[in-house]
């Protein structure tokens, strides 16, 4: 027979169990390069300027974490909450970032060459001014999004919402928009020449503001 006891007892191994596994977790994330921090909750970590390239970051919470001007080039973040975090001026350039959670998020300058945002939820993310050229941002949310005077040179923005997104002065030379919802974007001086449009067609040149 199982008794109160019995059950007590165990409960108690359970909980110590976990508390050892989740701090030996913890034990390799620090602010390093390669850190281990898959499925970490660190939150609102003051992590400035830190060098955390190739660092693991799959499915932790790093909600209000302030991550500017951090080297995060080859970062896995797949899954990582984002929402609020501060990231502008950092570089993230060949990071993982499909299916993250960016929603308000502050990327603003920061170099996101080739980083992958595929199903990313970025909705009114600041961008501003940010380098995205040849970012593959497939059926990412962009709702509202900051992207005024953004490099998305050769981006991949195939299937994206961008309802009521932020694109003038954007570079968006040989991007590809097809399929992508635009209702309520702004495009005031925005560089389309050569890019693919939400209908298939090649914006020929001149394309200010407007594909022709």
């Amino acid at each position: 027979m199982i008794t109160i006891k019995t059950i007590r007892l165990l409960a108690t191994i359970f909980t110590i169990a976990s508390t050892c596994a989740a701090t030996e977790a913890l034990a390799g994330c620090l602010p390093q390069t390669a850190a281990k921090c898959q499925g970490t909750k660190i939150g609102r970590v003051d992590w400035r300027n830190a060098q955390l390239a190739s660092s693991n970051f799959r499915n932790a919470d790093l909600e209000n974490a302030n991550l500017a001007g951090a080297n995060l080039k080859g970062a896995d973040l797949r899954g990582a909450n984002l929402k609020y975090a501060r990231l502008e001026g950092s570089d993230l350039t060949g990071a993982n970032l499909e299916d993250a959670d960016l929603r308000w998020a502050n990327l603003e300058r920061s170099s996101l060459i080739g980083t992958r945002f595929v199903m990313a939820n970025l909705a009114r993310a600041d961008l501003e001014e940010a380098d995205m050229s040849n970012a593959v941002m497939t059926g990412a949310n962009l709702t509202r999004a900051d992207l005024i005077n953004t490099d998305l040179f050769k981006a991949d923005l195939r299937q994206t919402k961008l309802e009521g997104a932020y694109m003038n002065f954007a570079n968006l030379k040989q991007a590809n928009l097809s399929g992508a919802n635009i209702l309520r974007i702004r495009l005031f001086n925005a560089r389309l020449n050569e890019a693919t449009w939400i209908d298939g067609r090649i914006c020929k040149a001149p394309s200010i503001g407007i594909c022709r």
